[in-house]
């Protein structure tokens, strides 16, 4: 500190509001304004439709057009507003359009002045709306397609669409002598939500690159009353709100599948899984539908299930066992019937089998406590072997299996309409996902 007392510097000046200058049409004496001054040339009247060259000091008129339908811009001329944070004002309008198989389709772009910013671009289609600027540097090609992917700023842009296109009406004024008719080849390239745009004509080659902008906010930043118009069909760069939702979707399948791996390895680690009584019999054509009463068996702990697992030695023939658990103290019994067969042959050349040896059956919420099995045996066969074996509080991966297919539902859904999405996209462009052909054999 030196003991000089702060000296506080003076307030800046607030910026000075934009320059205008105002004559009249030399064609019909409507009162016009120019904005940009020194930074446009030409300005077309909206009474009368003639182009003036304002650079010429007579405001000689350079072309005067017929129109059919004339256009009320949606953003009126001299409108104001704020867009990422800069303040622009709209002083140009102009429509272009496109013939498609014989089907126009006509779009609308603003021009946008800052005096310290310069010209940027809102163009409208359908609704749909693009914040537009020229590129500070060239695209490269990604491929030697003429129609491959091309890459700016670490993205990379997928052709959309090539199409020939003309000024089909203009009011405002323009940093080009801009007229009617005037003719382009315009390609655009997108990877949501920006989009690039490459326009050729017989002197210049211009890239632009937009970012699609909501039309709420459109609306908001000028400030206008009308109602917001809406929106037909899907933006070649509009943002999938699929892909937005995809992280917040796919974290949370992740969670779900993680709950799932932690309950099923808690149930495999609670389960008893216990063998509580097996044995092997034999069947003989004697002893036919004659019931047989298995030993008592202790089945314990809380209510659970039961696995009866059989495996008999058939060939080519059935072994059918009717069975019953039955709880000695209370008779419960539980009823059940399973059928072990086993054919096997050869037929062509081709050997060929069908059936199993072994079968499983459960029986749910089994109380503990002492149990035993009555079993009626029936087959064609004259002797067969077959065995038993119980098993009680056996953990099921099916309801894991269950549980997992379950929560591939929600993405494979939430993939479907993405895809459907993508494809109503890219319907209208040079690249459509799905064609005309395709949709016949669907």
């Amino acid at each position: 500190m030196d003991g000089k007392p702060d000296t506080v510097p003076p307030p800046l000046p607030p910026p000075s509001a934009p320059r205008i200058k105002s004559f009249h049409c030399p064609a019909c004496g409507n009162s016009l304004t120019v904005r940009g001054l020194e930074q446009t040339e030409s300005l077309a009247c909206g009474s009368c439709q003639s182009v003036i060259d304002l650079t010429d000091e007579n405001f000689r008129i350079i072309a005067t057009y017929a129109v059919r339908t004339k256009h009320e811009p949606l953003i009126p001329l001299g409108s104001r507003g704020k867009l990422r944070g800069e303040l622009f004002e709209v002083i140009g309008f102009l429509r272009r359009k496109i013939e498609v198989e014989g089907v126009e389709y006509e779009w609308s772009e603003y021009l946008l002045f800052n005096p310290y910013k310069g010209f940027r671009w809102l163009t409208e289609y359908n609704g749909h709306w693009n914040f537009v600027k020229t590129t500070t540097q060239t695209p490269k090609p990604l491929s030697s397609d003429e129609q491959g992917p091309v890459g700016y700023l670490g993205e990379t842009f997928r052709h959309f669409q090539t199409a020939h296109a003309q000024v089909s009406y203009v009011v405002g004024e323009f940093y080009w002598k801009v007229q009617v008719g005037e003719p382009a080849w315009t390609s655009d390239y997108v990877a949501p939500p920006l989009i690039l745009s490459k326009e050729t004509t017989d002197t210049e080659l211009t890239w632009s690159i937009g970012e699609y902008i909501e039309p709420e906010t459109v609306w908001n930043s000028f400030q206008l009353k009308t109602p917001v118009p809406a929106r037909i069909g899907i933006a070649p760069n509009q943002p999938s709100p699929f892909k937005v939702r995809s992280t917040a979707m796919w974290r949370t399948w992740l969670i779900l599948l993680l709950t799932a791996i932690f309950v099923h390895v808690l149930f495999l680690l609670l389960s008893n899984n216990k063998l509580v009584y097996q044995n092997a019999f034999a069947f003989h054509q004697a002893d036919a539908e004659k019931a047989r009463v298995t030993e008592i068996f202790d089945v314990p702990g809380r209510p659970s299930n039961v696995v009866i697992q059989s495996r008999a030695n058939v060939s080519n023939n059935w072994l059918f066992l009717s069975m019953a658990l039955i709880n000695e103290e209370t008779g419960t019994a539980y009823d059940f019937g399973r059928e072990l067969s086993y054919y096997s042959g050869v037929e062509g050349g081709e050997a060929w089998s069908e059936g199993s040896l072994k079968d499983e059956v459960i029986l749910p919420e089994v109380p503990g406590g002492r149990y035993y099995l009555r079993i009626e045996p029936d087959s064609e066969a004259r002797d067969v072997n077959y065995s038993i074996r119980v098993y009680r509080d056996v953990p099921r991966w099916s309801y894991f299996f269950y549980t997992v297919g379950a929560l591939f539902v929600v993405p494979l859904f939430h993939w479907f309409r993405g895809r459907s999405y993508e494809v109503q996209r890219w319907a209208e462009s040079d690249h459509p996902m799905i064609t005309s052909s395709d949709s016949e054999d669907d």
